[in-house]
């Protein structure tokens, strides 16, 4: 179960560039933020995932941490579980479900993200998360930039 491919230099410096134009339009260029020691440790990971195209990996890790971020800067909360942190924001909520069908397994065994029987096809229904692994990295940013200083 070999599915980790070799990601050519061009690539992953397209990605990395990606990533920096995201970060970059997503703060003020004037202002400190409050940010979370926990929350950016995770996000630490999130580039070399993303940059490999490890998308599900992007996925778990923006919802860990800007739930670490939201938790240290905004909400003070370290008990609630995450849907009562993301105090029903619907972009939020649609990255809770999301990780919690990548990680959680259904009554009926079945992924929500590929469907049954189609083990030899892992790698498209593995492509097709890309979108979402995008609009994790935004949300992300938008977390980690929400609460801008002077």
């Amino acid at each position: 179960m070999a599915y980790a491919d070799y990601v050519p230099r061009k690539v992953w410096d397209e990605r990395y560039e990606w990533l920096r134009q995201v970060e970059e339009d997503s703060q003020h260029p004037l202002a400190s933020y409050l940010l979370s020691s926990q929350g950016i440790f995770v996000a630490y990971d999130i580039e070399a995932a993303f940059c490999a195209g490890a998308w599900v990996s992007v996925i778990i890790l923006a919802h860990a941490a800007i739930d670490a971020t939201m938790r240290d800067t905004e909400a003070l909360d370290y008990r609630s579980n995450s849907k009562v942190i993301f105090n029903d924001d619907p972009d939020l909520e649609w990255l809770r479900k999301t990780r919690n069908a990548l990680v959680h397994v259904s009554e009926s065994g079945q992924s929500k993200f590929l469907p049954e029987g189609e083990m030899d096809n892992v790698a498209e229904y593995h492509d097709s998360l890309r979108e979402a692994a995008e609009k994790s990295i935004r949300l992300l940013f938008k977390a980690i930039y929400a609460n801008p200083g002077i």
